[in-house]
């Protein structure tokens, strides 16, 4: 690879969201986690853990908490109803309003039979959960005051409730409580309120409260059983690992601890021992889940840590958007930079001529302009950008939310940025992808009704779209498109779903949907997460999520040899990796160099590269300021590391955009650590030794 120009922006602040509450399903290997926006992220964790899609929050459904019941997705809201997720469409499929106001907290039984709700007046909602629908089957007595956490017990016969200063526990054929156990209180005057609670194996009951004590209780005598004062703030989040042998804690006192279970051999009981301790956040961790040895955890810094111990390892990834978060304008040296609810449109620098490249060096260049900001773009009342796209020459901008698609035409005329309404009228909403062609003659939009996608075609022309035609996606049986693109020569569209499915359309200038030509991709156990098409050889670059790598040639419509001789060759640091590649491009002047992007830096293989010995297969270099070391987890280097086909160019924080602004710049969009930090509020005040 050769030497290049970088924009490296680092403007690009978006604000991050805290996460509130958090679900996961060991099954489908689905994590489900709401932010304080009051959108859901859908987060597949089977391999790298990427986000499969995402629902917009909206003003009126404020999320308190969230669900899995199977593959279903429920939430509790603010509004006192409990809600229904249609994961296709990535819109509320039903509302059940329940008894009692607001609803804080549900559960379900073991045999996914029964729902339990909640809510602010003191009531418990008996829903019973049918195919289709939740059916309200009965209220419990009224206790005094909200009900903040809620839980089934193992056999389906008691619930177990916690409030202000109580924990009750309830018969579920009756709907009485049985037994009413007061929690400790540190001060007289200050009442203890229970945030959580989780329930063992032997169905003993465990407690977090804002005291800081971690209780455990006899639901059948209705008394403490233990108490340890394991933090110093409120516990906001129990986890039980897998057998239930240990309990995870944390809250306001973000560190994580760990109570295992022993048995005494002077009596032969149980008991509950503090274990290790882990700092994995700096704020208020509000959410906590196990599975499979690995503990998820999240709050008010937004992060998702995925954490285990042994071996001790943390992986946290950064609550930025998940969609594309920026796109560049080629042809009038521009780029564009998404947010939550407003769109930024920026005009790139320009480096003096004069200056000269050193080929292999990093070198900090003098820009004759600054970059500048052209456009802000405000949504309406405030909604969530759901899809956007812009032209290549930032002439025509389109964006999507939760009720309308707008079209805008831009233009810059004598200094003075100009924005006016495009003529088209698209009688449509919630388009979930769109994109320009690369010749900039075309706009596709994928908009996902349930049981079909419906990609439209619409004809750019100066000052208006004209639709071309639609067609469905279900003949290649593609539901639920998670990523798309287009090939250099605009001629061909590759979508992938979210159910591991690849197909590749012949559009060729819009043609009609009758005489479409299509066909789908032998399918891969995991899904993709990034792919690209090469402009010379129409080479169709796939990563997945367990970061296998194909190359697909499209015309041939086969695998290229390289593809086929890869997989026995991929190193085993490469595939042991924790992020996911987010994005793939290619160098311009070589077709023998693709480069991929995830968070935290650029990779580059070189097609041409002999393979490594098996031996030193784990092995991958880093390229810095022209000189090769390895990466951080590698061993010794060793002869053969300039044929290494894979190499680390450039390491990053936060790395969430790279593309090519023509051939000889590139441009990378990095958000700094310290930024997102600096937007959050205070943390805890901690004495520590020596400070």
């Amino acid at each position: 690879m050769g030497s290049y120009q970088i924009h490296n922006i680092r403007f690009y602040n978006p604000e991050p969201k805290s996460v509130t509450c958090m679900s996961h399903e060991p099954k489908t290997k689905k994590l489900a986690l709401a932010r304080n926006d009051n959108s859901i992220e859908v987060w597949n964790v089977m391999n790298a853990p990427f986000v499969e899609c995402t629902i917009a929050g909206s003003k009126e459904n404020f999320v308190e908490s969230i669900l899995w019941i199977g593959s279903r997705l429920f939430s509790s809201s603010l509004h006192g109803a409990v809600v229904e997720y249609n994961l296709s469409t990535l819109r509320i499929k039903c509302k059940v309003m329940v008894i009692g106001g607001t609803a804080w907290c549900m559960d379900v039984n073991h045999e996914k039979s029964r729902l339990a709700v909640g809510t602010e007046e003191g009531y418990i909602n008996i829903f019973t959960v049918d195919d289709e629908k939740l059916i309200y089957e009965r209220i419990f007595d009224k206790q005094k005051g909200r009900i903040l956490c809620i839980k089934w017990d193992n056999t389906g016969e008691m619930i177990y409730t916690g409030s202000v200063d109580t924990i009750r526990v309830w018969s579920a054929v009756s709907g009485h409580a049985i037994h009413k156990m007061t929690t400790f209180r540190n001060k007289i005057k200050r009442e203890t309120i229970v945030w959580c609670l989780a329930v063992t194996d032997e169905n003993v009951i465990v407690s977090g409260d804002s005291q800081g004590f971690l209780c455990f209780w006899d639901p059948n005598l209705g008394v403490m059983i233990e108490s340890h004062e394991s933090h110093t703030a409120d516990i906001l989040a129990i986890a039980l690992s897998q057998d239930k042998s240990v309990v995870y804690c944390t809250g306001v006192d973000p560190v994580v601890r760990t109570f295992c279970k022993v048995s005494l051999k002077s009596s032969g009981k149980f008991q509950w021992v503090r274990g290790i301790e882990r700092r994995l956040h700096v704020h208020d961790v509000r959410a906590l889940v196990e599975s499979n040895g690995k503990l998820y955890s999240a709050g008010v810094d937004g992060y998702l840590a995925v954490s285990s111990y042994p071996p001790k390892n943390l992986v946290k990834y950064p609550p930025l958007l998940q969609v594309t978060c920026a796109a560049t304008c080629r042809k009038s040296r521009c780029i564009l930079l998404r947010y939550s609810n407003y769109l930024e449109l920026w005009r790139l620098g320009s480096v003096a001529k004069d200056q000269s490249n050193v080929d292999g060096q990093s070198v900090e260049y003098e820009l004759d302009e600054e970059p500048i900001k052209l456009l802000r773009l405000d949504m309406q009342e405030d909604e969530s950008i759901i899809s956007y796209a812009i032209n290549k020459d930032s002439k025509t901008i389109v964006y999507s939310t939760d009720t309308h698609v707008k079209v805008f035409n831009f233009d810059v005329i004598q200094g003075d940025a100009q924005l006016t309404a495009n003529d088209t009228d698209l009688p449509m909403q919630r388009v979930q992808k769109m994109l320009f062609s690369p010749n900039g003659k075309l706009l596709v939009t994928i908009n996902n009704n349930g049981s079909e996608n419906t990609v439209t075609l619409f004809r750019v022309e100066k000052k208006s779209l004209r639709q071309l035609g639609s067609f469905q996606t279900t003949r290649e049986s593609i539901s639920n498109v998670g990523l798309v693109c287009f090939s250099p020569d605009s001629k061909y569209l590759v979508c992938a779903d979210r159910q591991c499915r690849i197909a590749i359309y012949f559009i060729g200038d819009g043609v009609a949907p009758e005489s479409l030509k299509a066909w789908q991709l032998p399918k891969y156990s995991c899904p993709p997460t990034a792919m690209a098409v090469r402009k010379e050889t129409l080479n169709l670059v796939i990563v997945y999520s367990d970061h296998k790598i194909v190359e697909y040639n499209i015309p041939r419509r086969q695998y290229t040899e390289f593809s086929n001789n890869l997989q026995s060759r991929l190193p085993k640091q490469w595939l042991a990796r924790q992020y996911p590649i987010m994005n793939i491009i290619f160098d311009p002047h070589n077709e023998n160099i693709i480069i991929m992007q995830d968070d935290s830096g650029m990779y580059v293989i070189n097609k041409n590269s002999e393979s490594p010995p098996e031996k030193e297969r784990k092995k991958i270099l880093r390229r810095e300021n022209g000189e090769c070391t390895e990466d951080s987890n590698s061993m010794s280097m060793s002869s053969w590391q300039v044929q290494h086909a894979f190499r680390v160019i450039k390491k990053y924080k936060h790395l969430v955009y790279l593309n090519w602004l023509n051939d000889e710049e590139l441009v990378s969009v990095e958000v700094n650590p310290i930024s997102l930090a600096e937007k959050l509020p205070p943390t805890l005040k901690q004495k520590f030794f020596g400070i």
